[in-house]
């Protein structure tokens, strides 16, 4: 993904804010709401860059979103992307699907490759990452279905609005009769190129992302209560140009409500923990004639640092065979909040909540799949932030810092 330099990147992690316009629009009468925002940032990477993003909500159903955006650097940098959201498909009420497509170019990005040599690996050292003109494709299509069960049963669209709005998600973990089960389906292609540099890992990739997530949470943007796990199986399944390889994934978040006092009237604790293997990692393929690890390319496997998890560390900084990760986070919305009452800024945009956050991360990779070597010798960050509501979509701010960097970062949705 896109590599923020060390430094401020404002707007720059503006990359995936296409995810912003899953909250859609669910109004009974389809009403298009357009909005658009320009930005100007500086970062390592990219030097002065700006751009805009627009979203419609509301276009051809009520739920649908399209978002748009486009960056331009004067080092000649560029990315957009395209995104369609909350698309239903007559007669399907417990399906929906996402669309999206990302293209970017980097003249000068800063890299960290597994392999020889180990720029990324949990010994390795921040000067020995690459820099290289890169070259970058994304595409994907979500399948998600609403089981119809639980908090589901009455489809996909009532769930969405359950999660956005708040809900009673009860209190027993059970998916028959409470929360909100979801099969994601992914189809995808990647591909990255570098302009000098030419690891051995296949430039491109093709497969298949298939997810499980049981939500018990009261709310996806602003929870209080309740519990989230999903898992996670990537497959690509190869061809005559590369090997064939897969990765599991498990993530369990907990929230616990701290109640209110005079000076906060909500404080909320969080709690994630991610667990991440490659179980082809050792295993070998006949490529071209060649016996090829079964590996997936740097760009696509199990990495920490960036947005969400390991956050005072660069993007993708670490990847290994396997990696863990937690993280705890105190959540804390004021009584006083003054954002709507801003100039100009309140009087476009409606903004009903703001968050303080106070953060702490820690995990490793490896290139085993052992806990006990997980949990040693583990990188840690620390941090904190702003996050508010605007016209229904969370956008976080915040500082981290690790051993090595410092980051403010400017994205969307909460990290867990």
């Amino acid at each position: 993904m896109f590599k923020s330099g060390k430094g401020v990147a404002l707007g720059g992690l503006l990359l995936l804010l296409g995810s912003m316009a899953s909250a859609g629009n669910n109004s009974p009468e389809p009403h298009w709401d357009i909005k658009a925002l320009p930005f100007i940032f500086s970062s390592e990477d990219w030097g002065v860059a700006i751009g805009g993003a627009g979203l419609v909500k509301g276009l051809l159903q009520p739920q649908m979103s399209l978002f748009g955006m486009a960056i331009g650097s004067n080092n000649d940098s560029t990315v957009g992307f395209l995104g369609l959201y909350n698309v239903m498909v007559p007669g399907f009420d417990q399906l929906r699907m996402d669309f999206s497509v990302y293209q970017a170019s980097q003249t000068d990005a800063r890299i960290f490759l597994p392999g020889n040599p180990q720029t990324g690996s949990n010994d390795s050292s921040l000067d020995s990452a690459i820099r290289d003109g890169l070259r970058d494709e994304r595409y994907q299509i979500d399948f998600k279905y609403t089981l119809p069960i639980g908090a589901g049963k009455d489809g996909a669209l009532a769930a969405m609005a359950k999660t956005h709005r708040g809900y009673e998600s009860g209190t027993e973990w059970n998916p028959m009769t409470t929360g909100i089960t979801t099969l994601t389906l992914r189809p995808f292609y990647l591909s990255q190129r570098l302009d000098q540099f030419h690891p051995a890992e296949a430039d491109h990739s093709a497969g298949v992302v298939v997810t499980v997530e049981y939500d018990t949470r009261n709310s996806a943007s602003l929870p209080t209560r309740g519990s989230n796990s999903s898992f996670t199986y990537t497959w690509d399944w190869g061809n005559s140009d590369r090997p064939s390889w897969s990765t599991v994934e498990f993530e369990y978040s907990k929230f616990f409500n701290l109640g209110s006092n005079g000076l906060m009237q909500q404080q909320v604790l969080g709690l994630n923990a991610w667990v991440a293997d490659t179980p082809t990692w050792n295993k070998t393929e006949v490529v071209n004639g060649q016996s090829i690890l079964r590996r997936p390319p740097w760009y696509a496997g199990i990495t920490l640092g960036g947005w969400d998890k390991l956050r005072g560390f660069s993007t993708e900084r670490f990847s290994g065979r396997s990696a863990l990760s937690y993280s705890l986070e105190y959540r804390v919305m004021p009584h006083w909040q003054p954002l709507d009452e801003l100039p100009v800024i309140g009087s476009f945009y409606d903004i009903p909540w703001w968050q303080w956050t106070l953060f702490v991360d820690l995990g490793r990779v490896a290139d085993d799949f052992n806990l006990q070597t997980l949990h040693q010798d583990m990188k840690a960050s620390v941090g904190g932030g702003i996050r508010f509501q605007i016209e229904g979509l969370t956008v976080r701010t915040e500082m981290a810092a690790g051993s090595e960097e410092r980051f403010l970062r400017i994205f969307v949705n909460q990290p867990f």
